[in-house]
């Protein structure tokens, strides 16, 4: 796949799948051929270390082949889905929750293994996954949207709070959402100027503001989840919250779904505002 019309942060992220490519593809012959020595390696270093309890090894001294053949498994399939998404990173990068699963899964149950039984080789399992798991989604979060800033259930977020801050048949002849695609487009212009983590930032205050009113007790329900009227007034009970992080969030979204709206010819005008006029000192 040419790189050349990818954003910078899908070049990262296309970069990152092949660094995992070869990292899992790597770790399949060695995960059959060598994988029976982790734990002790592992106890050698416990016992030498730290005083924690070592992991309980088979009587022969090694570990079984059944369970190094479906950790083979694993690392092969992870192989190939990273190779995939590191062949065409906009195609195929809705693969990506396979690697978050696979990683969540042995990073929450390593850790919660750890503080059952305390062996180090459990620490170093969750220590290893754990950061492979944040910096992929990170990474894919950033580049999930591509050159379109939000992702569809973001732009759905966003389309909800525009329809209930300006409804149809209120104060202007035209609602948000009867101009849903044009805002959107002006929505993703302005979005697309930011830099790639302050782009993130405001994906994820779009996301926590939906369930601000969980967060804020209001509601328990999300703002998408909840009708016009009764959208519109949670917002109003969160722009006059006693926090101010509740206050903040609704008047950052607010300022980047109105100007996206009242840029548009249709509603500058019902503003006062002449476009083919010239500012007057």
């Amino acid at each position: 796949m040419e790189s050349l019309h990818l954003l910078p942060v899908e070049r990262v992220f296309r970069g990152w799948m092949l660094i995992s490519a070869v990292i899992f593809g790597f770790a399949v012959p060695f995960f059959f051929f060598g994988g029976a020595w982790i734990a002790p390696v592992i106890n050698i270093v416990s016992a030498h270390l730290c005083p924690l309890p070592l992991y309980p090894i088979p009587p022969d001294g090694v570990e079984g082949a059944f369970w190094r053949v479906l950790g083979v498994s694993m690392m092969s399939m992870l192989t190939w889905t990273c190779w995939k998404i590191y062949l065409d990173v906009r195609q195929y990068s809705h693969l990506t929750p396979i690697i978050l699963i696979s990683k969540c899964c042995s990073t929450s149950l390593y850790f919660v293994l750890f503080c059952s039984n305390h062996y180090l080789a459990y620490l170093i399992g969750a220590l290893t996954d754990g950061p492979i798991f944040m910096l992929t989604w990170l990474l894919w979060y950033m580049a999930r949207p591509a050159d379109r800033c939000l992702d569809p259930r973001e732009e759905d977020i966003v389309l909800a709070i525009g329809d209930a801050l300006v409804p149809p048949g209120g104060a202007f002849t035209a609602g948000f959402l009867d101009l849903r695609g044009e805002c959107l487009a002006d929505i993703r212009r302005s979005l697309g100027s930011l830099a790639p983590l302050s782009l993130c930032g405001t994906r994820l205050l779009v996301r926590v503001l939906n369930v601000a009113p969980i967060l804020a007790g209001l509601s328990l329900g999300t703002l998408l989840g909840a009708s016009r009227e009764k959208r519109s007034a949670l917002l109003a009970r969160l722009e006059r919250h006693r926090w101010w992080l509740f206050r903040a969030m609704v008047l950052a979204v607010k300022t980047v779904v109105l100007l996206a709206l009242f840029n548009r010819p249709e509603l500058s005008g019902a503003v006062g505002y002449d476009p083919d006029g010239r500012i007057k000192p």
